[in-house]
């Protein structure tokens, strides 16, 4: 199986397109709503029931999922979305967060040992990337059908659905043709290794 690490090595030998960030302003906080709907305690009642069925039965989030809500500061969307969240949807919701509050939160429901959750929170990762690149959609889309197959071990999967989710979240739209052509090129050796050293253990791509 160490072909199947290497590949996420051979992603990132592609060139990775410069991120920008946002300046913030000292003392000025977000508006949020003059109307909200829920609170955080709704929010955190509502993420920690719809998930409940993926994460282990003796897990209690809940007192972590409010302290990040209060903490963190999320948008009254997000909170409003949580509080009425079903099985299913937390990619939907998630996507009101801003980056640091997702991966705070996905971190939260995850847990810190590889699980049935941690499974799941990589899949949603994954399930909110479009790379641009039709290639490298499909590597992305074989990874996450990856992440179902038992013929690996739940590290392994973990580790490759979650490093593959942090280098394609990079945006690819400012890259110029011969970066993308590189890219692509990546994307298909990769899904090849890929479908290669998974097949003995019987993962279908």
């Amino acid at each position: 199986m160490r072909g199947l690490v290497l590949l996420l090595v051979a992603c990132s030998s592609a060139p990775k397109p410069a991120t920008q960030t946002q300046p913030s302003t000292p003392g000025v906080e977000p508006v949020l709503s003059n109307h909200p709907k829920h609170t955080c305690t709704h929010a955190a009642r509502g993420l920690a029931g719809a998930t409940r069925g993926v994460r282990e039965p003796d897990s209690d989030v809940y007192d972590e999922l409010l302290t990040r809500c209060e903490r963190d500061g999320w948008a009254v969307e997000a909170v409003d979305c949580f509080a009425v969240m079903t099985e299913g949807e937390l990619g939907r919701c998630a996507k009101l967060l801003d980056e640091r509050q997702r991966e705070a939160t996905f971190a939260v429901l995850a847990g810190n040992e590889p699980s049935q959750a941690g499974l799941y929170i990589a899949r949603v990762r994954l399930q909110q990337l479009s790379v641009g690149i039709d290639t490298c959609d499909r590597f992305v889309s074989a990874v996450q059908t990856l992440l179902a197959c038992d013929g690996l071990s739940i590290e392994m999967r973990l580790q490759l659905g979650n490093e593959t989710a942090q280098f394609w979240s990079l945006p690819t739209d400012r890259l110029g043709a011969a970066d993308r052509q590189r890219m692509s090129q990546v994307c298909v050796d990769s899904l090849q290794t890929l479908t290669r050293e998974t097949a003995p253990v019987g993962c279908t791509l």
